[in-house]
């Protein structure tokens, strides 16, 4: 592309570029006399208008001029281009991007002759970074009118949808793994039951309903994250709002019953990402009764009104070593089992013991257990049932209404932490479902602390004002976050993308990063490995709501979990800063 040696002289013909960002800064300087278009003050209002047009639009636009197709482009499309930006600025369509010269060709036929053309996901191969990779797209053409009212140019639409075809590909591909991987499950468990019809159709009935179950999990993972983002935005704001309002009782009240509930909303969320993703067990010291006493509430909105729950905890229980997450999906899943033996009316009992376990014919190995039961009024078993009652697969419940998994996923809990699931069933008489759990180790007792104050976190001091920049994609996430740190006393920039991060990063030197993980074209720890290879000692915060990252490049990055308060904000920067 050819640029002037000097400056463009002030005209004020050009003021109708002002304000058009890296695109309009170029087209201003380019020497378009070579492209047959003319110096760019004698274009016809026409093509002026079409441009300004173009360069104020946030989507990637690009217009093809006259019968060449010269290319004048928006910064939305110099991204899509990759490093073929600028020099395709003022190039002929079908030169500048020479590997798809005929597709284009058929465009510039099309539009020039009045006609539009509309393409969904179009796969095109494009050289945009140094080799040619395969490109989806959407596209939109449609004719440009001249001074003389007839076509003059082509404008097009372009929209990129590869991570979506891909992310669509590999979901296609997960699903046939797993299709693949379960009904070879399927088939050995038929085998083993001599290949009976009867026990292939309850098989291909599982495997629906498992499908079913990943389905529901994947999309309370995505419900999860956007409503985490929610509450990021109410919780951030009622904590500043509490700073600024008058000490007025009543206000302060309705003001910390607010922050209260979006607590607990972000509590639902934690357990609502928690079901919905795969990890291994993260064993840690469980407090039985307030584990039972926390999600009571929840479990009773999951069961219904026509369920009464009570609780029955032996005094000095000892905590047991498990993974909170898990030992409440269990717990959830045994009490949905309950309601359902009892026609979705009756009342479960929850209660805890303490047991010694001193034989071998126990149970469980001997050693010391607490005794987690679930009773409930329901019809019960008979003794061929029960024996069955955690196979997998093996279910009671009618079509559609159960997969068979979930007593023996409680048994494999159980069993991983080294315990075991009883379960005790007579017909008509109930069931109670017991989870064993080796008792935790007595902690050593340690000297006396000095008194703890409350949890705080202070102003940065005035001698010392850090720079930080903010990336979310979420307007109201990104406007909480600048708020609390700016009233911690940092001087904030916000970016709503990877790539406008990495535009203001040039321009203005910044002490941290904090960045939102999922967000489009480019994520969070994309942005942090690029960032990471231009500034190897600026200290990046990865702010997101999922435990487990999806797969792909990563680096090891703290992490702030969302939603976070102001005091875990500022307690964040404390530990990255220098």
């Amino acid at each position: 592309m050819t640029f002037p040696s000097s400056a463009p002289p002030d005209n004020r013909d050009l003021a109708w570029l002002d304000g058009c960002g890296e695109a309009g800064a170029l087209i201003r300087a380019f020497d378009w006399t070579a492209t047959g278009l003319g110096p760019i003050e004698s274009w016809p209002q026409s093509l002026r208008t079409v441009t300004a047009l173009l360069l104020l639009s946030p989507v990637p636009l690009v217009l093809l001029w006259g019968e060449k197709g010269i290319m004048i482009y928006n910064d939305a499309y110099s991204v899509f281009a990759g490093n073929r930006h600028p020099s395709l600025l003022g190039s002929e369509v079908r030169k500048g991007w020479a590997e798809v010269a005929d597709f284009n060709d058929n465009v510039m036929r099309v539009g020039l002759a009045g006609g539009t053309l509309a393409y969904k996901d179009q796969e095109l191969t494009l050289v945009r970074h140094g080799k040619p990779e395969p490109v989806w797209m959407n596209l939109d053409y449609s004719p440009v009118l001249g001074e003389d009212g007839k076509p003059a140019g082509v404008i097009a639409i372009v929209v990129e949808t590869t991570q979506r075809v891909f992310a669509e590909a590999e979901v296609r591909e997960s699903e046939r793994r797993f299709r693949e991987e379960l009904e070879a499950k399927v088939a050995e468990r038929t085998a083993a039951l001599e290949r009976s019809e009867e026990n292939i159709r309850k098989a291909e009935q599982a495997l629906m309903q498992v499908q079913k179950m990943e389905a529901l999990g994947n999309l309370t993972g995505g419900i999860a994250h956007d409503f985490n983002n929610l509450l990021m935005a109410v919780h951030g704001s009622l904590e500043l709002l509490r700073e600024r309002m008058p000490q007025d009782p009543l206000l302060l009240r309705l003001l910390d019953n607010a922050m209260a509930g979006a607590q607990r909303g972000s509590t639902l969320t934690r357990r609502m990402l928690a079901y919905a993703r795969r990890q291994e067990l993260k064993a840690e010291r469980v407090d039985l009764r307030a584990l039972v006493e926390g999600m009571k509430e929840l479990m009773q909105r999951s069961l219904g009104g026509t369920i009464v729950v009570e609780t029955r905890f032996a005094p000095d229980v000892p905590p047991v070593e498990a993974d909170v997450n898990q030992l409440e999906s269990a717990l959830l899943n045994l009490a949905v089992n309950a309601r359902d033996a009892m026609d979705g009316a009756g009342t479960i009992v929850i209660s805890t013991a303490e047991k010694w376990v001193r034989s071998t014919d126990g149970p469980v190995r001997p050693g010391h257990y607490v005794r987690l039961s679930l009773s409930d009024s329901g019809s019960g078993m008979d003794e061929a049932t029960l024996n069955r009652a955690i196979e997998p697969f093996f279910t009671t419940k009618g079509v559609g209404k159960g997969t068979g998994l979930g007593l023996s996923m409680v048994h494999g809990l159980a069993e991983q932490l080294g315990g075991a699931l009883v379960m005790r069933s007579k017909k008509d008489e109930g069931t109670t479902a017991e989870i064993w759990l080796p008792a935790a180790p007595a902690l050593q007792a340690a000297a006396p602390a000095a008194p703890v104050a409350a949890p705080s976190f202070c102003r940065i001091p005035t001698t010392r004002t850090l720079r930080v920049l903010t990336v979310d994609d979420d307007e109201l996430v990104r406007a909480t976050t600048v708020e609390m740190l700016e009233d911690l006393g940092y001087a904030v920039i916000a970016a709503r993308s990877g790539a406008e991060a990495l535009n203001l990063i040039e321009e203005a030197a910044v002490d941290l990063v904090i960045t939102d993980h999922a967000m489009p074209q480019m994520t969070g720890t994309q942005l942090a490995i690029r960032l990471r290879e231009r500034y190897p000692t600026l200290p990046i915060v990865l702010a997101t709501g999922y435990a487990d990252l999806p797969a792909g490049p990563q680096i090891d990055l703290p992490r702030l979990a969302k939603p976070y308060s102001q005091a875990a904000l500022a307690s964040m920067v404390e530990q990255v800063m220098p």
